[in-house]
C-alpha cells in the first residue's frame, strides 16, 4: 500500500515523513502480518489506524526498518543509522522522525482549545514571546517534542522546559517558527512548520 499526499523534510540528523492518516479499512489490508499483531490487543478502531498508520509511513520511508519496544514502550529501529525515531498523530495527519539522535516530533490542530489549558504548561514570560493567533499551540507542540526526545518519566512541561526565544524568519512559508529552548536547563532548538492552514508540525532539531 502507497501513502498517499506523503510529504518528506530533510533534517540535519535524519527525515520527517507526514501524511494524512488513511482510512481504517485500507490501513488493515496493506499491513503486514506483524503490524496486524502488534495491534491485536488495541480494540479502538482510532487507536489502531494511529498505529498502523505510523508503521506504514515507516514503511514508506525506510522499506527494511525493523522496530523494537523498550521497557518503557518507547520504539526503536534496530537496524538501521537511524536508531532513533519519534511519533506522532492528531485526528487527520500522522507524522514519523527518524533520527540518528534522540529526536522528538509533534503534529496538532490549531482549533484544540490550548488558549484554556495554557496556564498549566506555559509561564508569563513564554506567553509574552508571541501575540500571533497560534503560538499556545506551537509551545505545547514544542513541549511535547521535547518530552518525546527526553525519554523519560515524571517531566514538567513549566518547570523542565522553557521556551527563552521564538522567531518566524522573514521569506519562510507564514507560520513557520525557529525556536529556542531549555530542556533540564539544556538549550534545545526547535523548528516548527505549518503544514497547511489547519496543522502545525513542531520537532528538535
Amino acid at each position: 500500500m502507497e501513502v498517499s499526499n506523503l510529504t518528506i523534510y530533510p533534517t540535519l540528523w535524519g527525515q520527517i515523513a507526514v501524511a494524512p492518516i488513511p482510512d481504517g479499512e485500507l490501513l488493515e489490508r496493506g499491513a503486514t502480518q506483524e503490524e496486524l499483531q502488534s495491534v491485536e490487543g488495541i480494540s479502538s478502531q482510532s487507536r489502531r489506524a494511529e498505529r498502523l498508520a505510523w508503521r506504514l509511513l515507516l514503511r514508506s520511508v525506510l522499506p527494511t526498518a525493523q522496530i523494537e519496544y523498550l521497557s518503557s514502550g518507547k520504539p526503536e529501529i534496530k537496524n538501521s543509522q537511524y536508531h532513533h525515531i519519534s511519533v506522532s498523530h492528531c485526528r487527520d495527519f500522522v507524522a514519523v522522525a527518524i533520527a540518528t539522535k534522540p529526536c522528538g516530533i509533534d503534529v496538532e490542530r490549531y482549533d484544540r482549545n490550548f488558549e484554556r489549558v495554557k496556564s498549566r504548561y506555559m509561564t508569563a514570560e513564554e506567553q509574552s514571546l508571541s501575540a500571533d493567533e497560534h503560538w499556545a499551540a506551537v509551545v505545547w507542540c514544542a513541549k511535547e517534542a521535547m518530552y518525546k526526545m527526553a525519554g523519560r518519566e515524571g517531566v514538567d512541561f513549566k518547570r523542565d522546559m522553557q521556551i527563552i526565544s521564538a522567531e518566524q524568519p522573514v521569506g519562510f512559508v507564514r507560520g513557520r517558527w525557529h525556536l529556542v529552548a531549555h530542556l533540564f536547563g539544556e538549550r534545545v532548538e526547535l523548528q516548527g512548520i505549518p503544514i497547511d492552514d489547519d496543522h502545525i508540525l513542531v520537532f528538535t532539531l
